[in-house]
């Protein structure tokens, strides 16, 4: 899209006011956003900002819903019998049960409910079949859901479940370009560009737009320290695959349904909502090698002539399919997107500053100031870092 001049909304200063131009292109840069389909026209520019150049949050979480079971000579049921009635628990994980809490092996396939009777510090009684169920054999290291923690008649106060906060944070990340058009090329008529300058500074924006995209797909979070003044923000593969680290898949193989699907129920059955798939050109060709019953495309209602592609999961929920050619072909992403946010530091958002003149020379610079906030890394969001061609 072509910027309009400047020049001819500008008002005249006089003698005792400041010769300093600044126009701000925070609505531009969005219009341009939508010229692609790539990951930040679908995250979009968050409305709120960002205070500090360290940039932080507070997430907390609700408690377990399942508990894990840990080998040993007290876990007899692991070893296969139906009568045992101890299980061993890690010491972090017991504290998630106390007595009355109902167990259910649901991951296996299983149908005995188990119920709590005492609680130790690596390991709890339990009566068998509970509710009618039958016993069953149990393997090791088994994945229990805990259904619910009856409370008796009576009890005293229960114990105090409170979780702590956690506080992630991302450090922001200037871009700028320089834009320098002598005054025969500003004369100059070019055709179908009008003034030079103006269409500089409107290549640029394009540039500082993809250098946006990339650093939101790759970049890694980069501090302030004793050797350097620069900072950068941590991309949205680093917040999911390092810092995240909870729904990783690093199995090669190929990209089908059914591994997308199992990415998708890793965010589900976390806590997320997820709604978005990122993926690079290779592996958006085979999403849309899938059969017809896995795909459904719409139109897209903010851009006229455009459609939007959607993966149909096993939940319920569609993943809108967003490529993008900074993602590395190896790689998908399936994301909350509702978790996904990318803001300018406070006042900050691009804008273009005319500086002084040098000569016989226009003087201009784009800036801006931008951060990326992923909440619940671990937990909302899944990644797949070995997918084959």
């Amino acid at each position: 899209m072509a910027l309009t001049n400047p020049e001819s909304s500008r008002q005249a200063y006089s003698a005792t006011q400041s010769a300093t131009y600044i126009l701000d292109l925070s609505e531009v840069i969005s219009s341009i956003l939508l010229d692609d389909t790539d990951f930040i026209s679908e995250i979009g520019i968050s409305s709120q900002a960002a205070t500090q150049t360290k940039h932080e949050w507070d997430e907390d979480a609700l408690n377990a819903t399942t508990v894990l079971q840990s080998g040993g000579t007290q876990a007899q049921m692991a070893l296969g019998h139906t009568s045992g009635t101890v299980i061993r628990f890690s010491s972090s994980q017991v504290g998630r049960i106390t007595a009355g809490t109902l167990l259910k092996n649901s991951l296996s396939g299983k149908t005995e409910v188990i119920q709590v009777t005492a609680v130790s510090s690596t390991s709890a009684t339990v009566s068998r079949g509970a509710g009618g169920t039958s016993a069953q054999t149990h393997a090791a290291a088994a994945v229990w859901d805990i259904i619910a923690h009856p409370r008796p008649q009576g009890m005293t106060g229960p114990k105090d479940e409170s979780t702590a906060r956690t506080r992630p944070f991302n450090y922001t990340q200037i871009f700028s370009k320089g834009v320098i058009v002598t005054g025969t090329a500003n004369a100059i008529k070019h055709n179908g560009i009008g003034r030079e300058d103006m269409y500089q500074v409107d290549m640029r924006l394009r540039e500082l737009k993809r250098e946006l995209d990339r650093s939101a797909i790759n970049g890694v979070r980069l501090g302030n320290v004793a050797t350097t003044t620069y900072t950068a923000m941590g991309g949205i593969i680093e917040w999911v695959g390092f810092i995240g680290a909870g729904n990783n898949r690093g199995t090669a193989e190929t990209l089908t349904p059914s591994v997308l699907n199992a990415m998708a129920k890793d965010v589900y059955d976390s806590g997320g909502r997820p709604d978005m798939v990122l993926v690079g050109g290779t592996q958006k060709q085979k999403i849309s090698g899938f059969d017809q019953e896995f795909r459904r495309s719409t139109l897209d209602s903010r851009r006229a002539g455009f459609t939007v592609e959607e993966f149909v999961t096993d939940l319920g929920v569609n993943l809108r399919v967003v490529v993008d050619r900074w993602v590395p072909s190896d790689v998908a992403v399936v994301l909350d997107s509702s978790r996904v946010k990318i803001m300018p530091l406070q006042g900050r958002a691009f804008f273009l500053e005319k500086l002084a003149k040098t000569g016989d020379a226009e003087n201009w610079q784009i800036v801006g100031e931008y951060t990326m906030e992923v909440r619940n890394a671990a937990e909302a969001h899944a990644f797949h870092f070995n997918l084959k061609p």
